[in-house]
């Protein structure tokens, strides 16, 4: 395996996708922020379910990022405005993760779907609070609880990386203030390309601005990167 610090790990070419952006949900500033476009959506090919974008290559525009056997890493940090305390199961304030081509505009979200893997951060009504949901083909796997608290007028910063292996079949997700391993995905079905997703949700009660960190953006600490290595390992 070559070196998680090599440009082949966090040098990867990736950017949103403004083209295929949902402008009637969100917008892209350079962070993507959880308000509508002030602008019509034109050209074919926008997501219009979805509640986000996702990423392209800048060297290849048509495609996922590559497939080459090494560990792909790339980081969200979001900030978070609470506008009023949230009560509704379920609700969806942020997500990141990958899926299929095919199931990138099939809901407002991909944690529901097959061939999908990914991290949300939802009110959870059996916590009582918001949680941390990770997803895989379309299962719930396990809940995190205290991601931040329920009341209105916060702001937080949350900091999540996330980990693509396509040789080991793996997807780590990696909460980077905390500096811990979330979940470890194992036997990601890594027969098609995996594109990654970003969505933010509930413009009415939440404020939600993701930035998306790749390359040398990331701050790819000594003990980050041996986290990262254990958790492949």
């Amino acid at each position: 395996m070559r070196s998680l610090d090599t440009p082949a790990a966090t040098g990867i070419p990736l950017k949103y996708d403004k083209e295929r952006v949902n402008l009637n949900k969100v917008h892209i500033n350079t962070d993507l922020v959880n308000r509508k476009s002030g602008t019509r959506p034109a050209g074919e090919g926008r997501l219009k379910k979805y509640e986000g974008t996702c990423s392209t290559d800048t060297h290849a525009p048509t495609t996922p990022h590559p497939m080459d056997g090494c560990p792909q890493y790339w980081e969200v940090e979001n900030r978070v405005y609470l506008d009023k305390p949230l009560t509704e199961n379920g609700f969806l304030i942020l997500e990141v993760g990958v899926c299929r081509e095919e199931q990138r505009d099939v809901s407002h979200d991909i944690g529901g779907r097959p061939y999908s893997y990914c991290m949300s951060v939802v009110h959870c009504t059996t916590h009582g609070g918001i949680c941390r949901e990770i997803w895989r083909v379309g299962k719930y796997v396990l809940c995190l609880l205290d991601t931040l608290p329920n009341t209105a007028g916060t702001s937080h910063t949350l900091h999540y990386g996330v980990v693509y292996d396509d040789a080991r079949k793996k997807i780590v997700f990696i909460d980077v203030k905390e500096k811990k391993v979330m979940s470890t995905l194992d036997n990601v079905d890594c027969s098609e390309p995996l594109w990654p997703m970003f969505g933010v949700y509930n413009p009415g009660d939440v404020t939600v601005s993701m930035r998306f960190v790749v390359g040398s953006d990331i701050n790819m600490a000594e003990e980050k990167t041996a986290m990262i290595v254990m958790a492949l390992s």
